[in-house]
């Protein structure tokens, strides 16, 4: 599987944030407190959790200062 981009809305810190993979490899760097673990775990929650989600875990990603429904958009392609 190649990962081509990753998109978040309304997702914790993040009103929307798209980062685009480079095939041999991606860094995402920034201050203390940016996001950017967030979006190492929005990937991880759209490859491994169910699609349609509610209660405690969709609290958890759940923006405080972002209004709507938490959004993950991965686009990838099979090899």
């Amino acid at each position: 599987m190649r990962l081509h981009s990753l998109t978040v809305r309304n997702y914790r810190v993040h009103k929307e944030v798209t980062v685009e993979f480079d095939p041999s490899r991606t860094v995402i760097g920034g201050p203390n407190e940016s996001g950017k673990s967030t979006l190492a775990e929005a990937a991880h929650r759209v490859l491994f959790l169910r699609a349609k989600t509610g209660g405690r875990t969709q609290k958890e990603m759940q923006s405080s200062v972002h209004p709507g429904d938490p959004e993950v958009r991965l686009v990838f392609e099979s090899v």
